[in-house]
């Protein structure tokens, strides 16, 4: 079953560590900083149009881009070393004390720049819905919510667009969930039969503190005489079953991962 967050209606697909690689604000080395803050001749150009403190921010966001392919929005102290770094580098006639937080209007027109020199897309209103029909293709795979959320990454990397926020994603994968799961159980309603209802119920019943279902589980321990007629009780209890399962599966489709399941 999918786990959800302490605190939250929502699934916990990924634990703290692994949200904060994906969407925390980068964590520079030097060494990713030479790399990260290298401008190409776009971007040099696209800086170069720009006051001193409004072009340190811009590069400052080409960095973070290319490392997480995300947007940023941040306190100037908790980007101190960077800044610093990108100031040294590109405008080493300016100090950190000069530069100003860039206002919402400026960050934004910092946004539309990066997505036109990197050919990325925002995920608006259509890609959302898109992203859904996808998630719900690849739930009739599994539903494992991780499993969903990692197919969901790849496609939007592919199609070079940003990932929306996490808690845009956990419901989406929660919705998905949800619906192939109501999907199957309605599917099951319509075509369980009352004498396989009786016997998949049966199944849950215990025998000797023993739930009939483990039998699914259980080798015969030889070939006496009693083994061999135990498992021949048992195979005609479940042929029924097994034969109900064959062909839901098959009309249900779902993968062969989630028919094991």
């Amino acid at each position: 079953m999918p786990r959800m967050s302490a605190d939250s209606h929502r699934l916990s697909i990924l634990n703290a560590e692994e949200v904060e690689n994906l969407y925390g604000l980068p964590r520079f080395t030097d060494e990713d900083r030479h790399l990260y803050f290298d401008l190409s001749v776009p971007e040099r150009e696209a800086v170069d149009a720009c006051t001193a403190s409004v072009a340190a921010h811009l590069v400052l966001q080409f960095g973070y881009f290319k490392a997480k392919r995300q947007f940023f929005n941040y306190e100037q102290d908790d980007v101190f070393e960077d800044l610093r770094y990108v100031l040294g580098r590109h405008f080493p006639e300016r100090n950190v004390a000069s530069i100003k937080t860039p206002s919402r209007p400026t960050r934004l027109a910092h946004q539309q720049i990066i997505l036109k020199l990197f050919d990325y897309h925002p995920c608006d209103i259509a890609a959302k819905e898109e992203l859904e029909h996808r998630a719900q293709r690849t739930s009739l795979l599994s539903t494992q919510p991780v499993y969903i959320l990692r197919e969901t990454l790849q496609y939007l990397s592919i199609q070079r667009i940003v990932a929306p926020t996490y808690t845009f994603l956990q419901d989406m994968v929660g919705r998905v969930v949800a619906h192939e799961r109501n999907r199957i159980t309605q599917l099951l309603g319509q075509s369980l039969t009352p004498v396989l209802e009786v016997q998949l119920d049966a199944l849950l019943q215990a025998d000797e503190q023993v739930y009939r279902i483990n039998a699914l589980k259980r080798e015969p321990k030889d070939f006496s005489y009693i083994e061999l007629r135990r498992e021949v009780e048992r195979r005609k209890f479940f042929q029924p079953l097994h034969e109900f399962a064959k062909s839901f599966l098959a009309a249900a489709g779902l993968s062969n991962e989630s028919g094991k399941y």
